[in-house]
Order: C-alpha cells, then sequence, then structure tokens
C-alpha cells in the first residue's frame, strides 16, 4: 500500500470519527439539554454553528479521501463496485454520508429560520452566526425544531458507522 493511500485512510477515518462523534455528542447531550433550558441562546447558537463547521469540513475531507481511495482500489472497473459486497458497502456509505451531511445542513437551516428568513445562499456562506444566528427564540423551540432532523440523522450516523466496521472488518455478507 502507498503512502499516499495510507494518509488517505488516516485523514477519512479521522475526519469521519470526529464527523459522528460530534452528531453523537449533539444528538444525546444538546438537543435534550436545548429541549429543557439547560442552554441560554448563545450557547445553544455556538454549537449549531460549530456542528455546522464540523459537518462542512469534514464534508471536504471525506469526499476527498474517499474518491481517491475509490480511483485506487476499484480503478475502471465496475463489476468491482458493482458485482461485490464490498463495493455495494463503499456506495451505502456514499449514500448515507450524502443523506447525512445534506440532513444536517436542512436541519441547521430550519433552526436558523426560526427567527426570521434567511437568504439560502447568505446561510451558505455565514453559517449559523454564533452572534445574532437565533436571537429572541427560546432554546426549547430550538430543540423542537431541530430534534427530528437530529434523530434521523442519528439513525444514518449508527448505520453508516454499522457500514465503516462491516468494511474495515472485511466481514463477508
Amino acid at each position: 500500500m502507498s503512502w499516499l493511500l495510507t494518509l488517505s485512510y488516516v485523514v477519512h477515518v479521522a475526519a469521519a470519527a470526529f464527523w459522528t462523534g460530534a452528531i453523537l455528542f449533539y444528538a444525546y447531550l444538546v438537543v435534550p439539554a436545548g429541549g429543557r433550558s439547560w442552554l441560554d441562546r448563545a450557547a445553544m447558537n455556538v454549537l449549531l454553528d460549530r456542528l455546522l463547521r464540523v459537518t462542512r469540513w469534514t464534508g471536504i475531507a471525506l469526499p476527498v479521501t474517499g474518491f481517491y481511495q475509490w480511483w485506487v482500489l476499484y480503478p475502471v472497473d465496475p463489476g468491482a463496485l458493482l458485482g461485490t459486497t464490498r463495493g455495494w458497502l463503499v456506495l451505502a456509505m456514499l449514500s448515507l454520508w450524502g443523506a447525512l451531511n445534506g440532513l444536517l445542513e436542512v436541519g441547521i437551516y430550519r433552526m436558523r429560520t426560526v427567527g426570521g428568513s434567511v437568504d439560502p445562499v447568505a446561510y451558505l456562506a455565514e453559517g449559523f452566526l454564533v452572534d445574532g444566528g437565533v436571537d429572541g427564540v427560546a432554546t426549547e423551540r430550538l430543540a423542537a425544531v431541530g430534534r427530528p432532523y437530529v434523530l434521523v440523522s442519528l439513525a444514518l450516523t449508527v448505520g453508516l458507522l454499522v457500514d465503516a466496521a462491516l468494511l474495515a472488518g472485511g466481514v463477508p455478507l
């Protein structure tokens, strides 16, 4: 295995661990705490912004390293990707990643628009805005709006981790 492929695995796994850990942390601690008013608006704004930043930065690292691995491990032969269990697991991972990233973007956008309309282009450029992200809205309301997105994200994250474990362990199906 080349040093570049090894480096891509290290970056890929580290980014995936950081990303899935952030989602699990948010689902397990932040949403329940926000729903019970244990967090003030400023803390909720910061945590939403950080989750969005993690999603976006890993949204660069994961596809770049993943596509490099795909290119090296499944060169031009569609049969290696479509004709094997391992290939289907790779495609499932790609699908889960896309659904999860999109769902988090939409969920955080919905939370940001609770306080009023926000131009989607401005949202993509600005993120959640730590200062003034959502002013005048109770954390309970933010948590209620985000809860369905976070719960589905949590389920997709578990599926992604199971998929990664099957790929890493080489478990034949």
